[in-house]
């Protein structure tokens, strides 16, 4: 017996590209805590809707995961690429691109970061809070 090949297990390759990690829970105030990186990094709100977590940050490439309802108005982690300057102000933001091209670009970087990243949202999929779906582009074209 073959064991499954989930869409996560595919990092780093192109067919990963289109995968999007799906939200069950809308991000809150009162529920923003259990989607913290590293114990004690909560997303902060980038607007009325949208929040926004540092993913990988380094001298020349910034990603955020961006929780928005992006995805045919359903929420989701897309990435998205930053600008910053003095160390913490956000000059530049780019379009939003699926979860799974965002982890393939820090993954080009650094393998052990995206590994780190995968195992973020992997908790919060073991929480209930989300998955991956590799199919979810297809229902929109």
């Amino acid at each position: 017996m073959h064991p499954e090949i989930r869409p996560e297990m595919k990092l780093g390759m192109k067919e990963f590209e289109n995968t999007m990690f799906m939200l069950r829970a809308q991000p809150t105030e009162l529920n923003i805590d259990k989607f913290a990186i590293q114990g004690d990094l909560f997303p902060q709100r980038i607007d009325d809707t949208a929040w926004g977590l540092p993913a990988y940050l380094s001298a020349d490439f910034s990603l955020f995961f961006v929780f928005a309802p992006n995805v045919g108005g359903r929420w989701a982690i897309s990435c998205s690429r930053v600008e910053i300057a003095n160390g913490n102000q956000i000059t530049a933001m780019s379009e939003t691109v699926p979860t799974g091209m965002g982890l393939n670009a820090v993954n080009e970087l650094s393998p052990s970061s995206a590994i780190e990243l995968i195992a973020y949202l992997k908790t919060l999929e073991v929480n209930g809070l989300g998955y991956f779906d590799e199919h979810i582009a297809d229902r929109f074209r």
